[in-house]
């Protein structure tokens, strides 16, 4: 489908949001979505167009029951079809800017920040929340266990198993295996104690000005289930900011005991290498294919720079 210009998106939003709606621009693009800055009076806004609905009305949810003092999630105040392909949504545009724009540099004054938002979703209280894993559109998580769930590389966009991909793409059936193996080796790892998990945090779905953190985005991947998963996947994409062993460091400092920390971080990277080197072999995508496997082997891998070193290299 083809993507909107910025006159047909202005004369959506003056049509069905604000007749005053200009300088429209896009701000960003994902795998699924795009984002585009508007202006509407004194205000400035953020429209989301994306295909899968459910995707923003999680962002909806989020807002309504997750938003608290140092986790700002921008309220949904408009929401339904663009067209016969695709939603929308508009939320406030929150100041700052995306972490992946910032440079390691200036994100390092805001890594403590950026570790205060994370405590603060999980310990958001899910008790009342029924199921685990990938939630719904209500905030219900889709099976009966943490384990089960990470199992099922449940993922509503691209349902071929690996299997099915490594008989006609270029997805390599010997090493998917192996991995495979050793994340099922470390499950037992894992408990089954429920958390929020934003499932997609840190990068372009965090806002800061510098000094707070100004806005989480983008909880299409929601779950409930082990908070590390969170940290986990911060390290894993980070090629130069260590935030595993940073917040390691942090939670040993504050005497926070961590059960089998290395062990569930190691479960949680394989899986999201191999969930995301699946999802490229589904999209035929080997770049992006080879990008994920060489990314899973770096973080898997020895070598890692420690907090120290990371501190010292960054003064």
């Amino acid at each position: 489908m083809p993507e909107p210009d910025p006159a047909a998106i202005r004369r959506f939003l003056q049509a069905h949001f604000e007749p005053g709606a200009a300088g429209v621009c896009q701000i960003g693009a994902g795998m699924f979505s795009r984002a585009y800055a508007f202006v509407a009076g004194r205000q400035s806004y953020v429209l989301r167009l994306n295909a899968w609905q459910e995707d923003l009305q999680k962002d909806a949810f989020a807002a309504r029951h997750f938003s608290a003092p140092g986790l700002p999630i921008p309220p949904v105040l408009a929401l339904g079809r663009y067209d016969e392909g695709r939603y929308y949504a508009i939320t406030a545009r929150c100041p700052g800017q995306n972490l992946d724009r910032m440079g390691a540099g200036r994100v390092r004054p805001v890594v403590p920040r950026l570790f205060e938002t994370l405590a603060v979703i999980h310990s958001t209280d899910v008790s009342a929340h029924r199921g685990w894993g990938l939630a719904g559109a209500a905030g219900r998580g889709r099976f009966q266990s943490w384990r089960e769930a990470l199992e099922a590389f449940l993922n509503l966009k691209f349902q071929r198993t690996w299997r099915d991909l490594a008989g006609d793409t270029f997805l390599e059936a010997d090493l998917y295996a192996a991995w495979l193996r050793e994340m099922e080796d470390l499950l037992p790892y894992c408990p089954e104690d429920k958390y929020l998990v934003h499932g997609d945090f840190g990068f372009d779905n965090v806002l800061s000005d510098g000094r707070q953190i100004t806005g989480v985005l983008d909880w299409a991947e929601y779950g409930l289930g082990d908070f590390i998963y969170d940290v986990a996947y911060l390290d894993f994409w980070s090629k130069e900011i260590p935030y595993g062993a940073l917040w390691h460091e942090q939670a040993t400092s504050l005497g926070r005991a961590v059960p089998h920390f290395e062990e569930r971080m190691r479960c949680y990277m394989l899986h999201i290498g191999l969930e995301g080197m699946r999802i490229a072999a589904a999209q035929g995508n080997e770049r992006e294919y080879v990008r994920v496997r060489e990314r899973t082997r770096s973080a898997l891998g020895p070598g890692r720079r420690s907090p120290t070193d990371w501190t010292q290299g960054s003064s």
